[in-house]
């Protein structure tokens, strides 16, 4: 059980620094098909769930989406997504679970699923209404508890799904493909720690200026390092120019696309020297511009 405690006596010594949580592993996985709702013994459940969900916005419940639909839930996703990570066998502190869209099936808690099945006894929650900031704010999140309490191993886990019981015509930023991606952090790791920061209310035809503006402050540039950046679905890549190494997310995952991206870029870079990868996105209805930087060291 994560406690919280008033701050210590006036004159107190400080706590201990706490060691940096670098980014030990990044594992990215896409799914496709699914299982049916139908049959389901607690389906009834489901339908009045939804359509309660709903209730306060603008669009319908659709049942009939139930006879024929499919999905790959949030915690089936995520164990298969388990596998993918070494085996853990340090206790997490911290376990965070990330998504923009809300899942088909949300009777279980992914993040309360995953504090019974991982090591040690998480402090461990879902975060949404981020819209594409949402991983970027998740990474911000762990960094602000591992400052308070020292926490050394932390889990984040980025999903989106593509399935609705609702229409979603109109809708922005809506997943087109399920995909699950997994930030294991702790005190090892070729990656350095991820820092990011988040800017509110940048106006869109303030976003290039303001993201070069982040790049170039100093030691920007990682102090002569190559800089390779991730532009989600939010930004131009083409507007960067030839000057800087710009991966484009792929479309259709608001979520997990920067990060599903840099999954695929780490192993290339794995016997690189010195490198500064930047993740950055921009979120239009939000109008929030988010930056993370990871710096790499030498490749073994």
């Amino acid at each position: 059980m994560y406690l919280t405690t008033s701050p210590g006596p006036v004159g107190a010594p400080a706590p201990a620094r706490r060691a940096p949580l670098r980014l030990s592993r990044l594992v990215s996985r896409t799914f496709s098909g699914g299982r049916p709702f139908l049959p389901d013994p607690l389906e009834p459940s489901l339908g009045r769930l939804q359509a309660d969900l709903v209730r306060p916005y603008p669009v319908e419940f659709r049942p009939e989406l139930l006879e024929r639909g499919e999905r790959n839930t949030f915690i089936e996703m995520t164990q298969q997504l388990l596998a993918d990570l070494p085996p853990l066998e340090e206790p997490l502190d911290l376990v965070l679970v990330a998504h923009t869209a809300p899942d088909a099936d949300p009777r279980r808690s992914t993040s309360c699923h995953l504090a019974d099945v991982l090591p040690g006894d998480p402090l461990a929650f879902n975060l949404s209404d981020q819209g594409t900031a949402a991983g970027f704010t998740a990474l911000r999140l762990v960094s602000e508890y591992a400052a308070a309490d020292a926490f050394r191993h932390a889990l984040v886990v980025l999903l989106d799904q593509r399935t609705f019981l609702y229409d979603t015509a109109g809708a922005h930023d809506v997943p087109q493909q399920d995909c699950a991606v997994a930030l294991l952090l702790g005190p090892e790791g070729r990656a350095g720690e991820p820092v990011t920061r988040q800017l509110a209310d940048v106006a869109p035809d303030e976003v290039r200026t303001t993201l070069d503006a982040m790049l170039n402050e100093p030691d920007g540039g990682g102090a002569c390092r190559p800089v390779t950046l991730v532009t989600g679905q939010g930004l131009d890549a083409e507007r960067f120019g030839p000057g800087i190494d710009v991966r484009p997310a792929p479309p259709g995952r608001p979520c997990t696309g920067p990060w599903s991206a840099l999954a695929d870029l780490l192993p290339e870079v794995a016997e690189d020297g010195p490198r500064r990868l930047v993740v950055a996105e921009y979120d239009s209805t939000l109008r929030y511009l988010c930056m993370t930087t990871l710096d790499l060291e030498e490749g073994t």
